[in-house]
């Protein structure tokens, strides 16, 4: 099968396959010798055997260092694809079985929820299919990477649409879970499409941009083992998956189930990106770099604890992994091998698939030295924004991880990116609940956070302001639940972290009191009235646009169950409020030329229009916007976190319109008003005043 099997110095990882030629490289501590072995493809049918079709042994003259590497020819007639395991001999004489780490398609994860994996003959290397035992480790193979011919980058890009390329600071992002988007039984999507895959979420695209969003952000598509930590529980009478999928096992390989058609999901991946970039969209993708699904020491172990574990591991002196991740490991940012892996992984992502850019999961990780030190300067991250093949890319950090580390700012201050803010969350949040003293908080995050990122200007590409994520509530939840649901996640209701700064109004969860629904709605306006009204980058959680619950659930990273599948029925049920949040996102865009670039102006005042103040007592804001370019008008932001109406004075000289106002029906928008305007509480209004004289 193979011809003129030669070793192959500075090989790319993992196996290529172009034209008549294999290339294969791999990175292998403490081994002797290595056999590859390959098979055909199972598919369609998942159980069975195949027996070896041919293999190729390694000894120390393909050794470089700690890389192996070979090239040959392939003669004879190919696979349309072929699997491949890997045979490791150390040196005691002992063997492993891994897979390719670097693989960018696999085998294995093709159906949603059941658990196979792969188990090998050692005497005559016949590898079988099993069902894996669910809740507990699995001690063989979980995947097999799949080797199939490839097509150079540069045809593979050349006939693709073009980039949107929008600039960060006119960017509206809307974060979203590629199954959730599409499995509900409330949406319609094509039989050839399929509910829950990359095809089905193309189907969005007109909803998407009736909305006026300009990415998509994707939470994990790296694939992963949604049958991992399986856990079936009589007493919450389901299983529990990891569905949201932070748990990478293959970095370089999209998941596969998420594809309508499993044998091709790299195609629909990018046919998918290609129909966004036609529609002007971006793709975003939420990378996971700091742990990997092998977790802790009793855990998995797929590959790199079998192959170099020092190389891409955090470890204590006695061997056992660190865990800065919460997730059992953490991944050695700070060494070449992980550093270039974690290079090579977004130029493939971004040049082949076609990404636009990436939002790094506790990306505080990434700036821990060997020992697992905070580092001053995050290397890594300046590595990479100055990396040329990267250089349009979009690059935002989450600054924080899970075991105490809290960088906001460092990332945009000395690698220039743009990093999620938590306390444009926290201080919008607990100014909507009605809390004393937020105003000063709730200005500074209104100017994008000028004492984190250092002045306004930096802050409208730094900051990456958002009210609710994936993890945590809902933003219906957060004005419908004072305290987190977890309890369908079988832990008890530990899990999830409990400062949510929510508020339910007036009850517990669901309710039909109209009061009660009326100061809900008025504060999800209020919400996403504020987020669009700043400085700074708004990211909407999907769903949160017509008031999708999770029923008091913080941290459903393990329900695929109408709890996270997006209820579009609401679209309807909740029209109001969808209209609100489109008008909201039309009106920052219209407006982003006055409101957010260099030459506006902001003057702050208190509700009386004297000189502002944030006594503890305080709960309004009263600012006016000008603008240069503008001269004949300007816009007056009042805002009332009172639960009471307030009055705010304006300068009777000039004619005031409403142009929003949350409190209200759209239809009254447009309004004048004269030198009073009174706000209902928890409210905003949004007005243009022209001098009178014109």
């Amino acid at each position: 099968m193979f011809q003129s099997i030669r070793p192959l110095p500075n090989p790319s990882m993992g196996g290529h396959w172009r034209g008549n030629s294999f290339q294969f490289g791999l990175i292998a501590e403490h081994v002797v010798s290595i056999r590859y072995l390959f098979y055909p493809h199972f598919f369609p049918q998942l159980e069975g055997n195949q027996a070896l079709l041919s293999d190729v042994h390694l000894d120390t003259s393909y050794q470089f260092g700690d890389v192996w590497g070979w090239e040959a020819e392939f003669s004879g007639s190919a696979e349309e694809h072929m699997i491949y395991l890997i045979q490791l001999q150390e040196k005691d004489g002992n063997t492993k079985f891994v897979f390719d780490p670097f693989a960018r398609e696999s085998f294995g994860g093709e159906h949603w929820g059941r658990p196979i994996g792969f188990v090998v003959d050692e005497e005559d290397f016949r590898l079988s299919v099993i069902s894996r035992p669910k809740s507990k480790v699995f001690h063989g193979m979980r995947r097999l990477p799949v080797l199939r011919q490839e097509t150079p980058t540069d045809e593979l890009t050349a006939s693709r649409p073009h980039r949107p390329h929008h600039p960060l600071e006119q960017s509206v992002i809307y974060e979203c879970h590629v199954r959730g988007m599409t499995n509900s039984p409330s949406i319609s999507v094509s039989r050839s499409s399929q509910s829950g895959t990359y095809r089905g979420l193309v189907e969005c695209i007109p909803y998407l941009k009736a909305l006026g969003v300009t990415a998509i952000e994707l939470l994990p598509v790296f694939d992963f083992d949604e049958n991992e930590r399986t856990i079936t529980d009589a007493e919450i009478e389901h299983t529990v998956l990891n569905y949201w999928g932070y748990s990478p096992l293959l970095f370089f390989a999209p998941k596969q189930n998420y594809a309508s058609d499993v044998v091709n999901p790299v195609r629909e991946f990018k046919a998918m990106v290609d129909k966004f970039h036609e529609a002007d969209l971006e793709i975003w993708l939420d990378v996971v770099f700091n742990h990997t699904a092998e977790f802790a020491d009793n855990g998995y172990a797929d590959h790199f604890k079998l192959l170099a574990p020092d190389q891409w591991y955090l470890r204590e002196k006695d061997g056992s992994y660190k865990n800065y991740s919460g997730c059992g490991n953490t991944l050695n940012c700070a060494h070449p091998t992980t550093r270039r892996m974690i290079r090579d992984c977004l130029i493939y992502w971004s040049h082949v698939m076609g990404v636009d850019g990436f939002r790094f999961d506790l990306a505080s990780i990434l700036n821990r030295d060997s020992a697992g030190n905070i580092m001053d300067f995050p290397q890594l991250l300046w590595e990479l924004r100055h990396e040329p093949s990267l250089k349009n890319i979009k690059l935002i950090s989450e600054p924080w991880d899970a075991a105490g580390a809290y960088e906001l700012g460092k990332a945009a201050e000395f690698a220039d990116w743009t990093e999620w803010n938590d306390q444009f969350r926290d201080k919008v949040r607990r100014a909507v609940r009605g809390d004393e003293g937020m105003m000063e908080g709730l200005k500074e995050s209104i100017l994008g956070s000028p004492n984190i990122f250092g002045s306004v200007e930096k802050g409208r590409k730094r900051s990456l302001n958002f009210v609710t994520s994936h993890d945590g509530m809902t933003l219906m939840d957060l004005v419908s639940y004072s305290e987190k649901h977890n309890e369908a996640n079988g832990e008890e209701n530990r899990d999830g972290h409990s400062a949510d700064f929510s508020d339910n109004c007036g009850t517990e969860g669901v309710t039909d009191d109209p009061e009660i629904l009326s100061l809900r709605f008025r504060k999800l306006r209020m919400f996403h009235c504020l987020l669009q009204l700043s400085n700074g980058i708004p990211m909407l959680l999907g769903g949160d646009e017509f008031g999708r619950t999770q029923q008091g659930n913080n941290n459903a990273y393990c329900h695929d169950s109408a709890l996270t599948w997006l209820d579009w029925n609401l679209t309807e049920q909740n029209s109001v409020l969808l209209a609100f949040t489109r008008r909201m996102i039309a009106f920052r865009k219209q407006h982003t030329p006055f409101l957010f670039s260099e030459k506006s102006k902001y003057k702050w005042f208190n509700a009386s229009g004297g000189p502002e103040e944030f006594a503890p007592y305080v709960r309004t804001l009263h600012f006016e916007v000008t603008n240069p370019g503008w001269l004949d008008h300007a816009m007056r932001i009042l805002i009332n976190c009172f639960d009471k109406p307030v009055k705010f004075n304006l300068p009777e000289e000039i004619a005031w319109n409403v142009l929003i106002d949350t409190e209200k029906e759209p239809a009254e928008f447009f309004s004048p008003v004269g030198g009073i305007a009174w706000l209902e509480g928890f409210s905003v209004q949004v007005l243009r005043g022209h001098s009178v004289d014109n």
